[in-house]
């Protein structure tokens, strides 16, 4: 299941440039651990057994100028795949990366993502619902609330899409009370979260699968839940895109 989570929290984005036998894949953390198992998958085939796959993650900010092959000091050079995470992170990928051979007219959505309430091993709060967050006034929360280009997240105030559902601006105030930090990102949200301890984070299931030895998921009502669409985008121009392709295919039915 949990696999299964993982794939399909991607949004991916191949170039025109491209290199023969390596394929070199760039996005957010958190996602990066299912891009990892289909790169385990694809090279464990025997046709696929020249093809290198490099995955970097992280924040933008980390991995940009190496995907666009205008730094020196990379060791992998020039992105194959992008991934982001929702639609307003592809599209500001795409804006940077319009003139590195990205195009945003062959997207299709991949998935949907549901938004869970991450708590610590074992709930010790006893956390049921999001209700819990909003009613009481024992459980400190971290939240991810900020938007600049250098962290694009799909996390940014998912926690007030929740909070507003029913319409009550006291909802969101009272939320609003109990956040104890406000992170720059998910894995800055979830660094403070391990860190200090706080009892709940509104974060993405592939959280928890590479977390799982230290956090629980606690899913969010279905009228409740944020839903993120995820897309693929794909070029077929470069040297080696049937490799490409063929990876993009592998994971799509993962």
């Amino acid at each position: 299941m949990v696999s299964r989570i993982l794939m399909t929290t991607l949004i991916a984005t191949i170039s025109l440039s491209s290199y023969a036998g390596t394929i070199n894949v760039y996005g957010a953390g958190g996602p990066h651990h299912a891009f990892e198992q289909a790169a385990a998958a694809f090279i464990s085939l025997d046709e696929n057994r020249d093809v290198k796959i490099n995955i970097t993650y992280g924040p933008l900010k980390k991995w940009e100028e190496c995907a666009k092959s205008i730094s020196t000091d990379c060791q992998q050079k020039g992105a194959d795949i992008l991934w982001g995470t929702s639609e307003h992170v592809t599209f500001a990928l795409m804006e940077q990366f319009k003139d590195y051979g990205f195009n945003n007219k062959s997207t299709s959505a991949i998935y949907l993502r549901p938004a869970v309430i991450i708590v610590q091993k074992g709930n010790p709060k006893k956390i049921d619902s999001f209700s819990d967050l909003i009613n009481r006034d024992d459980i400190k929360k971290v939240v991810v609330n900020n938007q600049t280009l250098n962290t694009l997240t799909s996390g940014t105030g998912i926690w007030e899409d929740i909070a507003g559902r029913e319409g009550k601006l006291d909802d969101i105030q009272k939320f609003r009370k109990k956040i104890i930090y406000q992170g720059r990102g998910s894995g800055d949200a979830f660094k403070y979260f391990d860190k200090t301890y706080a009892d709940a984070w509104i974060s993405w299931p592939e959280w928890y699968a590479s977390h799982s030895q230290k956090i629980d998921i606690v899913n969010i009502l279905s009228a409740e839940k944020p839903i993120r669409s995820l897309k693929n985008i794909i070029l077929f121009a470069s040297f080696y895109t049937s490799a490409v392709d063929v990876f993009m295919g592998l994971i799509l039915k993962l």
